[in-house]
C-alpha cells in the first residue's frame, strides 16, 4: 500500500510538473506580444459639475499585437476617450499610439503602434469556434500595473447577447475564471497552444476585484469585427436621444445624437464638433449638456441604434474626394458642415 500511495503521488507530481512546464513555455512563447498601454483620456465630470476646459486623466490597459506593422488589439474602454496612448512592449522599448476604429457596443478596439521592435513577434488569433469549456486558458496582463502578469483559470461558460441592431452580429462573450483586475482589460487570452481565443472586456465582481466572473470578447466576435471593415474612427462620443429626451432638450425634430466629447486630432475635432461641459444624471445615466446635436450624416437620419450603426458601416465607404454633409443643432439653431473625403 505504501509504494501504491508513493507511485500516485510521484506521478501526480510530475504530471504537475508538466502542467506547470506547459505554462512556463506558453508564457515564454507569448508574453512578448503583449504589451501595456498608458492612455491618457478624456475624464468625464461627476454630476451636478461644470467643466468649461477639458480635462484628461491617466489610465492603464493592456493589448495584444497581432501584426508585425503594428497593429494592436485591446478593448474599446480603455481607448475611446484617448487623447494620448503610450505602448510598452515587453523588452521595455516604447512608442506612440493612436485609435485605428473603436466598437464601443461589443468593447473592441484596434490601435496602430508607431513601431514595433525587430524582436517582438506579433501574435496568432486562434480560428472561430477553436475552444471548448472546461479546457484551461491563460490571461496575461499588466493588472494594478504589474506588467505581464500571468494568471491561469478554465474556460467556463460562453454567453451570447442579443443581436446587435442593424447588423447581423451576435456578440459572444467567453466566461473564465481566471483572475482579472484593472489593467488586465483590453489583454488576450491564450488556450494552451498559445493562440488568442478572447480579448479581455469585464470582470463581474461585488468588490470590483479578480474573485468574480472574468468577460473577454470571444475570437468568432474578434474575427467578425475584424473583416467586416470596421471603418475609420471618428472621434465622436455620442449619446442617441430618443424622441422624449430630444424634446426635453428642445430639440424639435425628435431624434439625433448629443456629442458628448469630441477626441483631439480626430475627424469630429478638424471640422469644429463641440462636446459638453454640464453633467447631469438622466436617471442613472450620466450624460454631458451644452454640445452638438447631430441630425444627419449624409442625408441619414441618426434615430436609433440601428441607424448610428449603418452610419457606422457606411463611413467606411465613403471614397477621396466624396462630399459628406453633416447637419445638427448648435444652442438650438440648425448648421451644416461639409466634409471632404481625404
Amino acid at each position: 500500500m505504501l509504494r501504491i500511495a508513493l507511485f500516485i503521488l510521484v506521478s501526480s507530481c510530475s504530471l504537475f510538473s508538466f502542467a506547470e512546464n506547459g505554462v512556463q513555455k506558453l508564457f515564454k512563447a507569448v508574453n512578448n506580444g503583449v504589451v501595456e498601454l498608458h492612455v491618457k483620456a478624456l475624464t468625464q465630470p461627476e454630476p451636478g459639475q461644470v467643466k468649461y476646459r477639458v480635462s484628461t486623466a491617466d489610465s492603464l490597459g493592456s493589448g495584444a499585437l497581432i501584426s508585425q506593422e503594428g497593429r494592436i488589439l485591446t478593448a474599446a474602454h480603455v481607448v475611446d476617450r484617448a487623447t494620448e496612448i503610450e505602448v510598452i512592449f515587453a523588452d521595455g522599448s516604447k512608442t506612440s499610439g493612436h485609435v485605428v476604429w473603436v466598437d464601443a457596443l461589443i468593447d473592441l478596439a484596434m490601435i496602430q503602434a508607431a513601431h514595433v521592435p525587430s524582436k517582438i513577434k506579433p501574435l496568432k488569433l486562434a480560428k472561430t469556434g477553436d475552444y471548448d469549456i472546461g479546457e484551461q486558458v491563460v490571461v496575461i496582463g499588466a493588472p494594478y500595473g504589474v506588467s505581464h502578469s500571468l494568471s491561469v483559470g478554465y474556460l467556463s461558460g460562453v454567453r451570447d447577447r442579443e443581436q446587435i441592431p442593424g447588423s447581423t452580429l451576435i456578440p459572444r462573450f467567453l466566461q473564465t475564471d481566471a483572475a482579472i483586475n484593472k489593467g488586465n482589460s483590453g489583454g488576450p487570452m491564450f488556450n494552451l497552444d498559445g493562440d488568442i481565443i478572447g480579448i479581455v472586456s469585464y470582470i463581474l465582481s461585488n468588490t470590483g476585484g479578480s474573485n468574480g466572473l472574468g468577460f473577454v470578447v470571444s475570437i468568432d466576435t474578434v474575427r467578425t469585427v475584424i473583416d467586416s471593415d470596421p471603418g475609420v474612427f471618428s472621434g465622436f462620443i455620442p449619446q442617441l436621444l430618443d424622441e422624449k429626451l430630444a424634446k426635453a432638450l428642445n430639440n424639435s425634430y425628435g431624434y439625433g445624437m448629443l456629442v458628448q466629447q469630441v477626441i483631439p486630432g480626430t475627424l469630429a475635432d478638424k471640422m469644429g464638433f463641440r462636446g459638453g461641459n454640464i453633467n447631469i444624471l438622466v436617471g442613472r445615466t450620466p450624460m454631458l449638456l451644452g454640445g452638438d446635436i447631430l441630425l444627419t450624416v449624409g442625408g441619414h437620419q441618426l434615430r436609433d441604434i440601428e441607424s448610428a450603426v449603418k452610419l457606422k458601416k457606411r463611413m467606411s465607404t465613403y471614397a477621396k474626394g466624396d462630399k459628406v454633409e453633416f447637419r445638427f443643432l448648435r444652442d438650438g439653431v440648425e448648421k451644416k458642415k461639409l466634409w471632404i473625403v481625404e
